[in-house]
């Protein structure tokens, strides 16, 4: 199976979850490219949606599914990740998991929110959002955490390429 991991990561963060969950999935046999967005700006810059610059805006039309992963920015999605969300084509007939990384150590923190805002924002692109995830950044149970998450997002795909996963259709 083909899956694309797209994920926003201005630290760093996010990006060492999206990297564990491709060397996962590539071990079961899977077909898999991690594209990285990044806001132009700097990142101790106060993001507003008005004035985000991102360096790119991977498509998903090659995938056969996709995870999604961003970073907590006041309590909410990060303004970055929301617009090339909202910039998508509908994404029919796709498998799709999420998550997000927050600074707080309790996903009602922020992270619960910005779930929340990223499955509205693919479910108005007719996506069923599988699989969601928080990473709590400062929580003594990090690594605990993204060792679940990744066998959480990556349990779908279990079987290597032969297996199928689809939308219940």
């Amino acid at each position: 199976m083909k899956i694309g991991i797209i994920l926003h990561s201005q630290t760093g963060n996010t990006l060492s979850v999206g990297e564990k969950l491709l060397e996962q999935l590539t071990q079961m046999g899977h077909d898999v490219t991690l594209k990285r967005i990044k806001n132009l700006e700097s990142p101790e810059k106060e993001q507003k949606a008005k004035d985000i610059k991102l360096d790119s805006m991977p498509e998903v039309d090659d995938y056969d599914a996709l995870i999604f992963g961003a970073w907590v920015q006041a309590f909410q999605l990060c303004p970055g990740f929301s617009m090339y969300l909202n910039q998508l084509p509908r994404i029919d007939d796709k498998p799709v998991s999420c998550f997000v990384t927050q600074h707080f150590p309790f996903k009602w923190m922020g992270g619960s929110i910005a779930l929340s805002k990223m499955k509205g924002i693919l479910t108005s692109k007719g996506v069923k959002v599988k699989t969601t995830g928080v990473v709590n950044w400062t929580s003594k149970k990090k690594e605990q955490q993204i060792e679940e998450l990744v066998n959480q997002l990556s349990g779908p795909f279990e079987g290597g390429t032969d297996s199928v996963v689809s939308n219940g259709k």
